[in-house]
């Protein structure tokens, strides 16, 4: 019991390390939760600091979803304290202690954390991610498509209906997260001239972030 209660706050310890908040101030100096459209995520990181920036800060948040399956995987005794250590993870991302609550959405954590589960799945959702992109305008729809064929994906895999259920549950987290934020992203978009889609790739390219 008390092993599982450690995994369930190193769950939340590692997802609140706030990477994309201290990559963008090492490499701009900027509080990345003022700046874009305000989410503490890798993409803002990528529209603020520039694509390796991006790039780093979505690796780094991958590897602590990873880190977090080890310590579940490892120290719970049971599926429940297993699935309450991915849940710490997503809230610890969402609302870490550290930047005051104003964490992000969990996506690439989450996407670390299940890459350790379903692998295959995983390289399969991206491929529909990156489809639905080419001819969908807004990376959150683009994304909302390849979530949502990701939980039968992995029953190809071989994941039953209790795992399934988890699924839906974790990645619900990250939608959850992304209407709690959604007043405080509008407003900051609307401040900083945010634009989503294509349009929004042709003004980034031309503030020269790279």
């Amino acid at each position: 019991m008390s092993k599982d209660l450690l995994a369930i706050l190193a769950g939340y310890l590692l997802g609140s390390i706030p990477f994309a908040f201290i990559v963008t101030w090492l490499w701009t100096g900027k509080d990345i939760r003022v700046e874009g459209e305000g989410n503490v995520g890798a993409r803002n990181v990528a529209h603020v600091a520039g694509n390796l920036a991006g790039l780093l800060v979505l690796l780094l948040d991958m590897a602590k979803g990873a880190a977090a399956y080890s310590v579940a995987e490892s120290w719970t005794s049971g599926k429940l304290a297993f699935y309450l250590t991915a849940f710490a993870l997503m809230l610890g991302h969402g609302f870490p202690i550290w930047l005051r609550g104003r964490g992000g959405k969990g996506l690439a954590p989450a996407s670390g954390f299940l890459l350790q589960m379903w692998p295959c799945s995983v390289l399969a959702a991206l491929l529909i991610f990156l489809a639905a992109s080419r001819v969908i305008v807004g990376f959150n729809l683009a994304f909302g498509v390849a979530g949502a064929a990701f939980p039968f994906l992995t029953l190809l895999e071989g994941n039953d209906l209790e795992g399934f259920g988890f699924i839906v549950v974790f990645l619900s987290l990250a939608g959850v997260k992304k209407l709690i934020d959604l007043p405080y992203e509008r407003a900051m978009r609307e401040r900083s001239g945010w634009i989503e889609g294509p349009a929004h790739l042709r003004w980034t390219r031309q503030k020269g972030g790279n």
